[in-house]
């Protein structure tokens, strides 16, 4: 498997799920299918600042930093030399990589699960980054090295300033964006957290920054801020202090933040009266809308009324429901308006598994 990651944090990012896949631990709550050692090929950032990152967030994780760093293995070259040593030659438009062999060879000593690359852009000698053929080229050259490695490999890359959450903001000729499509077996992007959606979630707006989500290429695709996962970049305090630099270092770790459910502390019985209240409607024949724009029909008007909550956290249980089917849409004539409108309707099936014992089907309160 290959994936490119880009975004602020990447390499605290990349640090954590380093870790996950050498101790096991899903640090960042996604499932580790593998562990096993770690290899680094960095161009960015050296060995030291890679060893600072890799030592905060064994502080922030509650790991033994030794035990850790006799799993990770760094790549080194020669300077001024391009390891990975993609050149184009006299022609222009054939790329060389005499350092495959080496590279493969070493992989295959370690055995590692996971290969990192650090950043793309900088793993070349092209004269032209935006070549088409050539960027395809050395696209091909990582996916030939993670097959003959059988090595998951992480390649970290750059976005265009104004990114959107598209792939196709990641900087480069077209064709990379078209080789990660189809080469790379997953893209993210880690998206930092817009002023809106720090409202919608009323996070101060100053914090803002420390909030990143992944956005799969495709933003249309994503989940409203209230149902994202987001990356929350901390800073750990690395203790190095001395007496000319007394605060030490502090660098950055990234911890995962799911945002609470909607339905935290409310009772079942509230549940239950919006139940009865979505059956009946609000009067003179009218029933409750999933729509905002109904106004007093609006479901989340009632949810509201009944729960306490505010009318953010009342869309999102309205959503809830929707998505997992316990009140479902259909058109009735409505009365005032003499047209069909939407109205939701409870599903009484799912009513019964969310009330459990304190479900009562309409028939048994008539």
């Amino acid at each position: 498997m290959l994936a490119a990651i880009d975004g602020g944090g990447k390499g605290a990012t990349a640090v954590a799920i380093a870790l996950s896949m050498i101790t096991g631990r899903a640090l960042l709550r996604e499932k580790v299918w593998r562990t096993g050692p770690v290899v680094i090929l960095t161009y960015e950032d050296d060995k030291t600042e890679w060893q600072r990152r890799i030592a905060a967030a064994c502080l922030h994780y509650d790991l033994d930093y030794q035990s850790v760093c006799r799993s990770i293995y760094f790549i080194s070259r020669p300077r001024g030399r391009v390891a990975l040593a993609a050149h184009s030659a006299i022609n222009g438009r054939t790329v060389m990589f005499p350092d495959h062999d080496a590279i493969v060879a070493h992989l295959q000593r370690i055995k590692p699960v996971l290969f990192i690359i650090d950043p793309f852009n900088h793993a070349h000698a092209l004269e032209d980054g935006n070549s088409n053929a050539m960027i395809a080229q050395l696209a091909a050259e990582i996916s030939r090295i993670a097959a003959e490695s059988m090595v998951a490999v992480l390649v970290l890359h750059h976005l265009r300033k104004g990114s959107t959450g598209h792939i196709d903001d990641m900087m480069g000729a077209v064709m990379l964006r078209a080789t990660f499509r189809a080469t790379f077996r997953a893209t993210r992007l880690l998206m930092r957290m817009t002023k809106e959606e720090a409202e919608n979630l009323e996070i101060p707006i100053a914090e803002a920054w420390r909030y990143n989500r992944i956005a799969s290429g495709k933003e249309n695709y994503s989940p409203p801020p209230d149902l994202n996962t987001w990356y929350v970049f901390k800073s750990v305090k690395l203790g190095n202090g001395t007496e000319l630099y007394p605060d030490g270092d502090s660098v950055q770790v990234v911890d995962v933040e799911v945002p609470p459910s909607p339905f935290t502390g409310i009772p079942k019985s509230h549940v239950a009266e919006i139940f009865d209240q979505l059956r009946t409607g609000p009067g003179e024949g009218e029933f409750y809308s999933a729509r905002s724009n109904a106004g007093k029909r609006w479901a989340g008007v009632l949810i509201s009324e009944v729960t306490g909550r505010n009318e953010r956290e009342a869309r999102g249980i309205l959503r809830d429901w929707i998505k997992n089917r316990v009140v479902l849409e259909n058109e009735y004539r409505s009365p005032k308006a003499h047209k069909q409108v939407s109205r939701l309707v409870v599903n009484e099936v799912k009513a019964a598994e969310v009330l459990g014992s304190l479900y009562q089907s309409p028939e048994a309160g008539e």
